[in-house]
């Protein structure tokens, strides 16, 4: 598969692969003239982002984009096979490799595929029982990319080991900060204000009106050469982008807020999963940016929802990967008819960002349903098929019975023992009736 999408980055059938052609050794060449990004002037990028640019180019510039393609099949092959070691890893597996194809080339041609892989890296040690590495390796990625902090966020609200996984991060920063200053750097940070300033992306969630208004000329669409990105100008543009950052923070800590209730009040795997989904759709939708690798950010959330694997987790997957495959259509198969306006275009710019915003609002809506309902995030209908799904006994209703009646004798120690969590199948770290035999007996 990455053979298919390695041939559709040619730039002779697309333009996917851009950044890495053009982008990254226009910046590589002016740090080797003595002016590194994030070093000696402020970059929009942690200082981690250097780390798959650099050792892509360890052959030079000329051989940059081709390095690149064999580091993230290698770094794809590895989190692969510690995907695969891991209880449904296959399922998970499958998934990641129908959201890339899904995408296109562009899921192998930017900084964000490097911080995926380490993600997916991170999720499989989590599952091996080791939260200190895996809170290392979403630090590590967050210092690429900043995304997968809200992964590192998540998984602070969700797990017991609290204290080890604060160390691991605090421990991750304080090395990247820790060369930062041995090379001199004044803007290791400076990604956290450099996109104040930047007005809106065509493709964001909140450019979209002003799509439309171009389509008429009520509105401009300009190639902004300093970042390399085409937005859109016209009335109160300059407002609505400087009130994103702050909502996109405001949503992001009230997320936090209820994650954590959700998270105390019902059996933890239900809420971590919603929470993990809304928190990263969330930062694509409030975003003033809305470039088509923002849909990779989806990709963990979407191995959780597989692994999870009840029907209403399905259809969330389903939505992560309708939306994988708009963008594709959209970049880089149509791009040039979306930077003139052109309504068939914007039409389907919009139907992607309603998509977008349709994931966040059911992320959030089940989220709200496990922080209200209590210990038991799901219906009795619900559960009946997550045990028989997990069980692989669609047929044997008799199985789903006894899991309902043994959720029952739990929830009924839980109200003799106030506070106490109710005795599910499996506990709050484990997925929900993973193994058949423990059903049966």
């Amino acid at each position: 598969m990455h053979a298919l999408l390695a041939i559709l980055s040619i730039p002779s059938v697309s333009d996917a692969y851009g950044d890495v052609l053009y982008v990254y050794p226009s910046w590589v060449e002016r740090g080797e003239q003595g002016e590194w990004l994030g070093v000696d002037v402020p970059w929009v990028y942690p200082l981690l982002a250097w780390a798959p640019i650099l050792v892509a180019d360890v052959l030079g510039p000329d051989a940059l984009p081709l390095v690149w393609m064999l580091m993230v099949t290698a770094l794809d092959a590895v989190a692969l096979r510690m995907l695969l070691d891991v209880p449904r890893g296959r399922t998970m597996a499958w998934t990641w490799l129908g959201l890339q194809l899904a995408l296109g080339p562009v899921a192998l041609g930017r900084i964000d595929t490097v911080a995926v892989a380490v993600c997916i890296i991170g999720l499989a040690v989590l599952r091996g029982g080791r939260p200190g590495i895996a809170a290392a390796a979403f630090t590590v990625a967050a210092w690429m990319k900043v995304w997968p902090g809200v992964l590192y966020l998540a998984m602070l609200i969700a797990r017991r080991e609290r204290m080890r996984v604060l160390a691991a991060g605090a421990l991750v920063s304080a090395a990247v900060l820790g060369v930062a200053l041995l090379l001199g750097s004044e803007h290791s940070l400076s990604f956290l204000t450099q996109q104040e300033d930047r007005g809106l992306q065509i493709e964001a969630i909140a450019a979209t009106p002003y799509m439309w208004a171009a389509t008429v000329d009520e509105a401009l669409v300009f190639f902004d050469r300093q970042i390399w990105t085409f937005q859109v100008g016209g009335d109160g543009v300059r407002t609505v982008s400087a009130l994103a950052t702050p909502v996109l923070v405001a949503v992001v800590v009230l997320l936090c807020a209820v994650g954590a209730i959700a998270v105390r009040r019902s059996h933890g795997r239900e809420a971590i999963v919603w929470l993990a989904v809304a928190m990263v759709a969330a930062l694509i939708v409030t975003n003033k940016v809305g470039s088509p690798q923002f849909v990779l950010w989806l990709v963990v959330p979407a191995l959780l929802l597989a692994e999870a694997g009840a029907r209403r987790h399905w259809r969330g997957v389903g939505a992560i990967a309708l939306v994988a495959v708009l963008t594709q259509v959209q970049f880089p198969w149509t791009y040039d008819w979306l930077v003139v306006a052109h309504p068939a275009a914007v039409l389907l710019l919009t139907v992607r960002n309603l998509v977008h915003v349709g994931i966040l609002v059911g992320a959030v809506w089940m989220l709200l349903r496990a922080a209200r309902r209590g210990p038991f995030a799901v219906s009795a209908e619900e559960r009946r098929e997550q045990v028989a799904h997990a069980a692989g006994l669609d047929e044997e209703g008799v199985v789903a019975e006894a899991a309902l009646e043994h959720d029952g004798l739990g929830a009924r120690d839980a109200r003799r023992e106030p506070g106490r969590e109710p005795l599910l199948i499996g506990d709050r770290e484990e997925p929900v009736a993973r193994d058949a035999d423990d059903e049966r007996q």
